[in-house]
């Protein structure tokens, strides 16, 4: 039996392309240490890059236990040299970065500072906290799911600051996003061209538009595919391990 985690459009792609292989599988948004009571053959991780550090301990599990993890990992985006990006490795350098960049956007322009957050609803909590949200407005882009849109606005997020929409998205798209919602700041993660950070960063700066770019940390996340085929070409490869014993 395989476990897929995750539940970012590229999972869902997974699920689909297992079931037309008639792989037997469960499909989970997250792992606990009670999810393994039974022994999964084969772990495929389709999380996003946020959920690295949590799964560390299933890593290590699998590890132990001689599972294959395989980890399906985008190839980090080539970034342009620009004094308008900031990069950062942590989600907490992430807010010290927003609170600096808010506060002195907001000093300059003396007006509320605009956040275009691209990194979903996942961490949205600690940036709603944060002090420096007294001086942003807070526009965040999600997934159209009714889950995700109300978490959104259980955290105080005005529906006209919520815009689901499902991407990949285009630079000309990025473009008239950031333009009608007037962004000062970016928030994004480097997802790797085939999630749309390039077209994102290259729209923000023909904008003028700070971006703070989350990029990723070094872990040892165990086997690496950079794209959807890959993964499936190793599971068509190893098929005959990949159900219950």
């Amino acid at each position: 039996m395989i476990m897929l985690l995750g539940e970012t459009v590229a999972a869902r792609e997974i699920s689909e392309c297992l079931n037309n292989r008639g792989l037997e599988f469960i499909r989970l948004q997250t792992w606990t240490e009670k999810t393994c009571l039974k022994v999964p053959s084969l772990i495929l991780d389709a999380s996003p890059p946020s959920s690295s550090v949590k799964l560390a301990p299933l890593r290590q599990w699998c590890a132990q236990q001689g599972i294959p993890y395989l980890r399906l990992e985008r190839p980090e985006t080539v970034i342009p040299d620009s004094l308008l990006i900031y990069p950062v490795y942590t989600w907490e350098e992430a807010l010290l970065q927003l609170e600096q960049r808010v506060g002195a956007l907001y000093e300059a322009k003396g007006r509320i500072v605009t956040v275009f957050v691209t990194t979903g609803s996942h961490q949205m909590e600690s940036i709603v906290q944060a002090a420096f949200a007294r001086y942003a407005r807070l526009v965040v882009r999600v997934l159209p799911e009714g889950r995700l849109v109300q978490k959104c606005q259980d955290m105080g997020i005005s529906t006209r600051d919520i815009v689901a929409m499902q991407g990949q998205f285009s630079k000309e798209i990025n473009k008239a996003l950031f333009k009608f919602y007037g962004a000062d700041i970016l928030l994004t993660r480097d997802s790797g061209s085939a999630g749309g950070t390039d077209t994102k960063i290259s729209a923000a700066l023909e904008l003028g538009i700070e971006t703070v770019l989350v990029k990723r940390s070094k872990t040892n996340a165990g086997l690496i595919v950079n794209n959807i085929q890959e993964l499936l070409d190793w599971v068509d490869t190893n098929s005959g391990e990949c159900r219950w014993l």
